[in-house]
């Protein structure tokens, strides 16, 4: 597949080189100037003041895929990487860094580095790219972003995907903190290049996919000065006040799917049996939520497969993803008009 070419208008050529790193921080082989890998090239939109970095591959009905993670360089779209190339084929697909990482800027304000702030950012790109309706897919922390997008504007979503989400799904089994703890523990603190993709390895079955790309990129966009300042702006009560806004929204969302009926295109929740980091069951709980007032969802096991299922077999969940599309599109269209959709 021919890789999207940067062109720049002079203005923007300009604003770009004022972005360029340092020669301290030239990236490794393998590693795109701007922290691409997998042989993309990644491009800049200013998205209500913010320098966002995204991909853009394919044609046809607009897809927007959210990675998970979030407030660190470590955290991008490159997560997408293996399955672009594949969804590009039928979809045109943009996969954004979210707010404050990858080598997406920083909100002006830490009241923003919370989902509230990612959830408005990718709003923002949305409506700032005209691109809605999409076809929404979002992963883990950017399948709560996702979920609370299409609860909080159904008008700019066609099709939810949500997969492997804790962030969207309720508590459900053992206690999520101490499992995910234990999973960890094991990991070295150092050298820090070793902390990461020992970290997503673990959430893995496949732990092969953690390529050495993929992990060069990761550690030089955290590297960067941006990604040091959100760091810094991470504090301890950012983050209290992250996890109380979470809770909040999801309560709200929740009581507004069982009270009010929202949450009506048609949405998938994709998930790894053997994800050690969220349980089935938190899969089936979030269905459980949906489905009492959403005909149109739909609860999908992958076995074999971990937290990070699109990139331990990219081929199946993009025929599956489209797969799911295309019948919404086709024979489920005439359910969809009926339903009011």
């Amino acid at each position: 597949m021919t890789r999207t070419l940067r062109v720049w208008t002079t203005a923007a050529f300009v604003v770009c080189l004022a972005y360029q790193p340092s020669a301290a921080q030239q990236p490794p082989p393998g590693v795109g100037p701007n922290g691409e890998n997998g042989g993309y090239t990644a491009k800049f939109a200013d998205i209500n003041g913010v320098r966002t970095r995204y991909y853009e591959e394919g044609s046809g009905e607009p897809m927007l895929l959210v990675h998970g993670s979030g407030f660190a360089g470590t955290a991008s779209a490159n997560t997408w990487v293996p399955v672009l190339g594949l969804l590009a084929e039928r979809f045109h697909v943009y996969a954004p860094d979210k707010l404050a990482s990858g080598m997406t800027g920083n909100p002006k304000s830490d009241d923003d580095l919370n989902i509230r702030g990612e959830v408005q950012h990718m709003v923002d790109f949305i409506q700032t790219m005209k691109l809605a309706p999409v076809h929404l897919i979002g992963q883990s922390r950017g399948g709560g972003l996702a979920f609370l997008l299409a609860v909080n504007h159904p008008e700019l979503v066609k099709t939810l995907v949500i997969v492997d989400s804790s962030t969207a799904a309720p508590g459900a089994g053992d206690d999520r903190s101490n499992r995910r703890r234990n999973l960890l523990e094991h990991c070295p603190q150092e050298p820090p290049t070793a902390l990461w993709p020992c970290q997503q390895a673990a959430l893995l079955y496949d732990r092969s996919v953690v390529t050495p790309d993929f992990a060069a990129a990761a550690t030089f966009m955290e590297n960067q000065p941006k990604a040091q300042e959100t760091d810094r702006r991470m504090t301890p009560e950012v983050r209290r006040k992250s996890g109380l806004i979470q809770a909040e929204m999801n309560y709200d969302a929740y009581r507004r799917i069982d009270v009010e009926g929202v949450l009506q295109m048609p949405v998938l929740l994709f998930w790894g049996k053997n994800d050690p980091s969220v349980l089935p069951i938190q899969g089936e709980e979030l269905f459980n939520i949906i489905a009492e007032t959403n005909p149109h969802a739909r609860l999908l096991f992958i076995n074999r497969a971990g937290h990070f299922h699109y990139r331990e077999h990219p081929e199946e969940f993009a025929h599956t993803v489209t797969s799911f599309i295309d019948y919404w599109n086709g024979p489920g269209a005439k359910e969809l008009t009926a339903a009011g959709r």
